[in-house]
């Protein structure tokens, strides 16, 4: 998906209104000036779209925890192509959890942390990769749904069980 962020909404207002006074005093600078940021904000929609594209994702390593600990979930972005993509972000639950620059034929890996309150197989939700590269003007983002997930263990006692008495295991063999 590719929409205008918020700075690129002001951005198509002030063309617009670039536009009405060039046309309104006929003045052919203010036309070169429009059209000339204008075409750029096109080819801003293409490298935000492109950023995006092509990129190969996958689960990474999800470490087990206990139960009241912070599970770590891992992406890692593959970029097969010969063109770099550059802050690429990651979203889950509504919180950022960074942004990656992902090189030529190299892969790069984001990380988001997620509480795991019980015990059991804790799935990893639902996340949003998305970039605003180069200008800011347009946002494009994807949905990847890889299933990958990770163990909550039991929560440990905080107090450690009394030491068996030295007697208590006395070998009862006969000889």
């Amino acid at each position: 998906y590719v929409l205008p962020t918020r700075p690129g909404l002001i951005f198509a207002l002030m063309l617009g209104t670039m536009l009405l006074g060039s046309i309104n005093y006929g003045n052919s600078m203010g036309f070169v000036l429009t059209f000339l940021l204008g075409s750029l904000a096109v080819v801003s929609i293409l490298h935000t779209w492109r950023n995006l594209a092509q990129l190969t994702i996958s689960a990474g390593k999800g470490t087990a925890v206990f139960a009241g600990q912070d599970a770590r979930f891992e992406i890692c972005l593959d970029n097969p192509g010969s063109i770099p993509r550059h802050a690429i972000g990651l979203r889950a639950g509504g919180v950022t959890g960074g942004f990656a620059d992902v090189m030529p034929h190299q892969v790069a890996c984001l990380t988001f942390t997620l509480p795991a309150r019980q015990r059991g197989l804790l799935q990893a939700p639902s996340f949003t990769l998305f970039s605003t590269f180069p200008l800011g003007l347009f946002r494009a983002w994807s949905y990847p749904y890889p299933p990958f997930s990770c163990v909550v263990y039991p929560k440990p006692l905080r107090t450690p069980l009394p030491a068996p008495s030295p007697g208590a295991h006395a070998d009862h063999r006969q000889g």
